[in-house]
């Protein structure tokens, strides 16, 4: 098996910051990644079916426009040209949002697939390669002999901490930190107010 060495500290941090990295994507939301990623991509692609669907949603509001404008008895060889027209460019809009669907499919995948890098991918490698490198050590009676053993599992010897426990203890310390930031963003409550009891008089 392929060896790595790498000092314990860099591992120590590396994992703690993919796991920041992880419980900051699954708070957010893939699907709004997703979207951000899309719009992004929409902000800076040349992408021809994109140019093509938005020039002919301007081009089909104005064909619209100048059909609410004339009347189709007055008028009605030209308000027959504009609704043809009209619906010719509905179906290349719609054959184009077809296609940049599709894409936006492709678009959703690959940003999954990047998240998928970033995140899991790397724990999983961690996992196999430094389940057995002793990050760091306890000090001699710092804790009972009994937490000592449960701090080593499951491949070191007591009184060393690894990698699974490393995770677990950092896991719990990301959760708990995100959730204080998010608190300051949730959605104000309103302070309870106690119901007044109202006295029935005879």
């Amino acid at each position: 098996m392929l060896s790595v060495d790498l000092h314990p500290y860099t591992i120590l941090v590396g994992i703690f910051c993919i796991l920041l990295i992880k419980q900051a994507v699954g708070r957010i939301g893939k699907s709004t990644i997703q979207e951000f990623v899309w719009l992004i991509y929409l902000k800076l692609s040349s992408n021809q079916a994109i140019r093509d669907y938005n020039a002919k949603k301007v081009e089909l509001h104005d064909v619209n426009k100048q059909k609410r404008a004339i009347s189709a008895q007055d008028e009605y060889a030209k308000w027959t040209k504009l609704n043809r027209q009209a619906d010719k460019l509905t179906a290349e809009i719609q054959s184009l949002n077809e296609e940049i669907h599709q894409l936006k499919a492709s678009i959703d995948k690959a940003a999954n697939l990047l998240l998928m890098v970033l995140t899991t991918l790397p724990i999983w490698v961690s996992r196999i390669f430094f389940r057995k490198t002793h990050l760091f050590y306890l000090r001699k009676g710092m804790f009972p002999a009994y937490i000592e053993w449960a701090l080593a599992l499951p491949f070191l010897p007591s009184g060393t901490v690894g990698l699974t426990v490393w995770m677990f203890a950092s896991n719990s310390v990301i959760s708990n930190l995100i959730s204080l930031v998010a608190f300051a963003f949730e959605k104000k409550v309103d302070k309870p107010v106690r119901e007044k009891k109202v006295v029935e008089t005879n």
